[in-house]
Formats: structure tokens, sequence, C-alpha cells
């Protein structure tokens, strides 16, 4: 999927609705191409972040980002990425 370096909520939060936005203009293509399929794979990543938002813990929340398919870099890492 992506790599996610912050697990701030309201990074998160903000993430999810960009996804969405996207989603949601892409549709249409989408479903010209016959790739709908897409939609739902979008939807689902930006439920992942929403519920990775609302947990209090950290390791909590790069849990369920990894369960979802998001790559999940340490502040160190993201960093030295930088």
């Amino acid at each position: 999927m992506s790599t996610i370096y912050t697990v701030k909520p309201e990074h998160l939060i903000r993430d999810a609705e960009q996804i969405e936005r996207s989603a949601v203009e892409s549709l249409p293509a989408w479903i010209l191409l016959v790739q709908s399929g897409r939609y739902g794979d979008a939807m689902r990543a930006a439920r992942a972040l929403r519920q990775a938002a609302s947990e209090r813990s950290v390791s909590v929340r790069r849990e369920i980002l990894r369960n979802a398919g998001f790559t999940v870099k340490t502040p160190r890492a993201a960093r030295a990425a930088a």
C-alpha cells in the first residue's frame, strides 16, 4: 500500500480524507476502465486509517496500520529517509 511516517491521529484522519476524496474523484474513470475494485481498496485503507486514529495507544495504531497493509516507519526511520 503506502508508507506511514507518523501515527498521530490528526495526520491519519487527514490522510483518510485525502484518500476518500481521491477515490470519489477517480471512481468514474475506474468504472470505465472496469477497475471499480480500486474504490473498495481505497475505502478500506481510509477505514483502517480512521480506526487507527481512534486508538489511544501508538503501538495499537501501528498494528492496525500494518494489518491493513501499510508500511509503518518509526520516527527515527522517518528522519533517516528525509
